[in-house]
């Protein structure tokens, strides 16, 4: 399961909203089912960041949600955000 994590910080929260998902990462990119996660800033708005991750299914993703880190995370994300667009493309085998 591939998911994708539009973030826009609220308005002089930038910094702070990126320092802390550069330091909730590790839980993240460490958590069971977790294949691959990365952390991009989008360099035409000051205020964008990205999470994208793949993760084994979607079982293993919605355990790290309901485990204290994902808490975390989304603790943050609603006082540090502003606008959040999450998509999330199931692994497809043909």
């Amino acid at each position: 399961m591939e998911l994708t994590i539009r973030l826009r910080a609220r308005s002089g929260k930038s910094q702070e909203l990126s320092q802390f998902l550069v330091e909730l990462h590790d839980t993240i990119r460490t958590a069971h089912g977790c294949r691959e996660s990365c952390i991009y800033h989008d360099i035409s708005g000051d205020e964008n960041l990205l999470l994208s991750s793949q993760w084994e299914n979607g079982t293993a993703f919605e355990k790290y949600m309901q485990s204290k880190h994902g808490g975390i995370f989304l603790g943050a994300i609603d006082l540090l955000g502003e606008k959040v667009e999450i998509s999330i493309c199931e692994n497809v085998h043909v």
